[in-house]
């Protein structure tokens, strides 16, 4: 066989598994014509035309069926051998790690974290950015080693999501709030007006809330939408506005909220964590490690 770079069979990897020269490229961070010249290249080399084109879309031929089986599993043992020679000691970690946290857990949870890895390993920088609809491509080119979201998503099958303890949920209010003391029944919520937190690949296309009470034949008074948290905590100190939200969010904001918890009949919303990472990455020990770490400090948290 010629000599090649073994970067044309990451490439391939991506290209059979997409079966798009566009995703492939959009994925790699690279223009599409660069990815139809690597396609070229890599059916020079294999002497196939590995992808054909078939009603507007490609295929797959028999010798790329068979290449899409072995390259994962080939690049695994590869990666198992560069990742093995480097173990990670905390304590002399010196690099940047991005991760991408949905906002409404960033709120309570970012704080704990950066804590406890500036104590455990005082030389990481730690860069916190919201999740968002490019995080699954960020996570996957490297760019964001981690992310946190509520399981399950719906994510490429080149990432990685693992669920961890679950999420209790109550109604923020203000503090001077009149059903401060109840509990919230279903008929209780056409009282009020409701505030959604929208949160990317958890509620951004049905918000859990209406779920639940659609099939009571009671509809919901969302009043507000918005990713941004602050302005719906505005609103709601100026109303008798509810949102729906994280226990452990809830306890953390300050004095002038409260809280009012669902009644135990009601199906409450509940949110898994969602541990999220790159296929291609899970042998990094620093990534073992960061996984390792924030799964048990979540689970920690969420016994309390």
């Amino acid at each position: 066989m010629k000599n090649f770079d073994l970067n044309l069979l990451r490439i391939l990897t991506i290209l059979l598994e997409t079966r798009s020269t566009t995703i492939t490229a959009e994925r790699l961070h690279t223009s599409q014509s660069a990815i139809s010249r690597s396609l070229r290249k890599l059916r020079d080399l294999f002497q196939d035309d590995l992808l054909i084109r078939k009603s507007g879309r490609f295929e797959l031929t028999i010798k790329a069926e068979a290449l899409a089986q072995a390259l994962p599993a080939i690049f695994n043992d590869i990666d198992e051998l560069m990742w093995n020679a480097e173990p990670f000691e905390p304590l002399a970690a010196s690099s940047n790690v991005i991760i991408a946290m949905n906002s409404s857990i960033a709120q309570w949870f970012a704080p704990i974290l950066i804590q406890h890895i500036s104590h455990i390993a005082p030389n990481l920088s730690l860069t916190i950015v919201d999740w968002t609809e490019s995080s699954p491509d960020d996570i996957a080119a490297g760019n964001v080693q981690y992310g946190i979201n509520y399981f399950p998503m719906e994510l490429p099958k080149h990432l990685i999501q693992k669920k961890g303890g679950i999420d209790s949920f109550v109604l923020v209010c203000r503090k001077e709030h009149e059903h401060v003391g109840k509990v919230m029944s279903a008929i209780d919520f056409q009282h009020y007006p409701i505030a959604i937190h929208v949160i990317q690949d958890w509620n951004d296309k049905k918000d859990h809330l209406s779920r639940i009470l659609t099939p009571m034949d009671i509809m919901p008074s969302i009043k507000l939408r918005s990713s941004h948290l602050n302005i719906i905590l505005q609103a709601i100190e100026q109303s008798d506005m509810l949102l729906p939200c994280s226990k452990h969010l809830a306890q953390s904001l300050e004095e002038r909220f409260s809280y009012i918890e669902f009644d135990n009949k009601l199906d409450t919303p509940q949110g898994n964590f969602g541990f999220v990472y790159a296929v291609k990455w899970r042998n990094d020990p620093l990534l073992k490690w960061l996984n390792t770490s924030i799964s048990t400090l979540v689970n920690t948290q969420l016994n309390q």
